[in-house]
């Protein structure tokens, strides 16, 4: 069963820890077929 996914970050660090745990995250859900929308906060003007 497929499922759509909100994944939202806030880190400002381009390529620290909390991204690259998202990173593989996205990857594994998108290989089991679920549709993923990711929001980077901290890259937003909000």
């Amino acid at each position: 069963m497929s499922k759509k996914i909100v994944v939202i970050t806030g880190s400002p660090r381009k390529k620290g820890n909390s991204l690259s745990m998202t990173e593989a995250f996205v990857e594994a859900a998108a290989k089991k077929g679920h549709s993923i929308i990711r929001f980077d906060a901290a890259q937003s003007n909000i």
